[in-house]
């Protein structure tokens, strides 16, 4: 084989490599990567595994749903809130600036509709929040509510904020 020919080879190569890796810019394949102080894969797996085979909300039982998938906006959101509520010492839905959920995620570009949110402090594991979530009927309830189809999440320090949407 030729040089030109082993060359014209790899671009095309290269070129297929890159149409086939290409994602929706709203949703990332979940990897073992640390994201926002949290491992992805993990946590993913961890809330999935719940809305998969369903659970006990408190007293509600809750049916399975379909899993989540990650949303960059609504990890960017998360992030954004744990790093203010960690940097500035308080434990709110709303930010000291007075901007609910629905802002900061809408802030983020995400233009999805039924949004939720879930906050915590204290834990420090994937595994230990979200146990703490399912074991809490509100927080429970966001995780197992079929109408959200993302997810974002963060952390800092021992602070953990879940952010959930439904794309348009």
């Amino acid at each position: 084989m030729s040089k030109n020919s082993l060359v014209r080879c790899l671009i095309i190569l290269i070129i297929l490599v890159n149409a086939c890796s290409k994602s929706d810019e709203n949703s990332v394949t979940p990897t073992n990567e640390v994201v926002n102080g949290i491992n992805k894969s993990n946590m993913l797996n961890l809330i999935n595994s719940y809305r998969s085979t369903g659970c006990n909300c408190g007293t509600v039982k809750m049916p399975a749903v379909a899993k989540l998938i990650w949303n960059d906006k609504l990890g960017v959101s998360a992030n954004k809130h744990t790093t203010d509520m960690s940097k500035n010492n308080y434990f709110s839905h709303t930010s000291k600036d007075g901007r609910t959920m629905s802002d900061r995620i809408k802030a983020e570009g995400y233009s999805g509709s039924t949004l939720g949110e879930n906050i915590a402090m204290g834990q420090t594991s994937e595994k230990q929040v979200i146990e703490s979530w399912i074991n809490s009927p509100g927080h429970c309830a966001n995780i197992m509510n079929g109408s959200f189809t993302d997810v974002g999440f963060a952390r800092s320090q021992n602070y953990w904020t879940q952010n959930f949407g439904r794309s348009k």
